[in-house]
């Protein structure tokens, strides 16, 4: 009995919410991703597909995890309870991955941003956002290895494993009281009502009525859904879309990286999982991108990450040969798109959170659970459209304009975060009520 008020204590610690979010956040890009060096090899091994649909078929299946995803965050109970029982093995196991994952972004995320005080939002949200990139990265060595010396079903050993102990954890946490400092108080009414009763005074004021008579009864103003609200701000869109590069970017060479250095350099399921430590090793530098946002603002670290990365991602291009000074050349590259690919989705990550808080402040109910609900889509629908586009920009015109696609696409998303992101805009609410 006396270890029972310590056990509640622990229970509800930061330490242990903290730990058990990010734990979460890096069994589900683990999962994603352990497959990814496998899928390839096993069509191949197992004669499931023929040959020439290889590439395809990988990037389907990888694919497959986010379709899940992203109906997921709406309609996550209904899609779960409606999955047919005969669907095939290796499908099946990826759409089921991606309901959980759709609901972790939507309610982890959201416990994170209450455990941690304001000024460290950026940095713990790089450090959630971290370990979800270094499980997705990491985990294709694992399962190279894994599968190399044990076979297909050591894999899914570890994902059961893995799976089971982020249960324990999210049994064991009990999340502590919320942060009432960002949420609307009852007796705290939103700005624009406030704005709007000031306006009415000092129009009553001058029309030189006595500003205690009660003012005409108008309809009161329909208010938006929180989504359509969310969706209306720039700065929120600018973050989706960063958001939205950075998994794009992700799963893309988890689907054509092991079949390219397969064809290029004759790399087992082994040495191209050990391929992915490149980028793995310094996604663990997150945090400090986020506490770099924290104290310098997002705009201009997003903006330098995405400069910075799209350079060695295009440079990709140059690996084409079967010698050791390609095989350096490619580790290399894809060193520096790791070092610099943080920089810009931790703060975004943050903005998310940020975004959220001004927008429940004027609305009488918390929009965290939507703004990240709408960052799941975002993460889903380049998990989705990652993969089947640079597979099949890779069959159809090659690596060279795989690369250049990726490099494209991250330089694309400099340009809405220069503009809109950290800026303090108004929201469309708040300028109707001006109005």
């Amino acid at each position: 009995m006396l270890l029972n008020p310590k056990l509640k204590a622990f229970r509800s610690s930061k330490l242990l919410i903290l730990f058990t979010i990010c734990t979460a956040m890096f069994a589900d890009g683990f999962i994603y991703g352990l497959v990814a060096p496998v899928i390839p090899f096993v069509l191949r091994d197992q004669k499931l597909v023929a040959e020439s649909k290889l590439q395809l078929s990988t990037s389907l299946l990888i694919a497959a995890f986010s379709i899940a995803d992203f109906f997921g965050a709406p309609l996550c109970a209904c899609i779960l309870f409606g999955v047919s029982q005969n669907v095939g093995m290796l499908l099946a196991s990826r759409l089921l991955q991606g309901f959980s994952s759709s609901i972790l972004y939507t309610v982890g995320l959201a416990v994170l941003v209450d455990t941690v005080k304001k000024e460290e939002v950026g940095q713990w949200m790089g450090t959630a956002m971290s370990c979800n990139n270094i499980g997705m990265i990491i985990s294709p060595l694992v399962g190279g290895v894994v599968y190399d010396k044990s076979g297909k079903m050591s894999v899914f050993a570890i994902m059961i494993a893995l799976g089971a102990f982020d249960i324990l954890l999210r049994v064991l946490m009990k999340e502590g009281p919320r942060d009432v400092s960002v949420a609307v108080a009852a007796d705290d009414p939103p700005s624009y009502q406030l704005e709007d009763s000031t306006f009415k005074s000092a129009t009553s004021s001058t029309n030189g009525c006595d500003p205690t008579t009660p003012p005409t009864e108008k309809a009161p103003r329909r208010r938006l859904p929180g989504i359509i609200s969310l969706l209306r701000s720039p700065r929120l869109l600018a973050a989706l879309y960063g958001c939205f590069i950075n998994e794009c970017i992700v799963a893309s060479l988890c689907a054509v990286l092991p079949l390219f250095v397969n064809s290029i350099f004759h790399w087992t399921a082994l040495e191209a999982g050990l391929l992915f430590l490149t980028i793995a090793i310094p996604a663990l530098a997150g945090p400090l991108a986020g506490a770099l946002s924290d104290r310098l603002g997002a705009r201009w670290v997003a903006v330098s990450g995405f400069l910075l990365t799209a350079p060695p991602l295009i440079l990709l291009r140059l690996v084409n040969d079967d010698s050791k000074e390609h095989m350096i050349l490619l580790c290399g590259l894809l060193a520096l798109a790791g070092c610099t690919i943080i920089f810009f989705l931790s703060p975004l990550g943050a903005e998310c959170s940020f975004v959220a808080e001004e927008y429940s402040k004027s609305q009488d109910y918390d929009m965290y659970a939507s703004s990240f609900s709408l960052m799941n889509c975002s993460l889903a629908a380049a998990g989705l459209l990652g993969p089947l586009a640079a597979g099949g920009l890779e069959e159809a015109f090659g690596w060279k304009a795989t690369t250049l696609a990726l490099g494209v696409l991250c330089l694309s998303g400099a340009i809405p975060c220069a503009l809109v992101t950290g800026s303090r805009q108004k929201s469309k609410i708040e300028e109707e009520s001006d109005g």
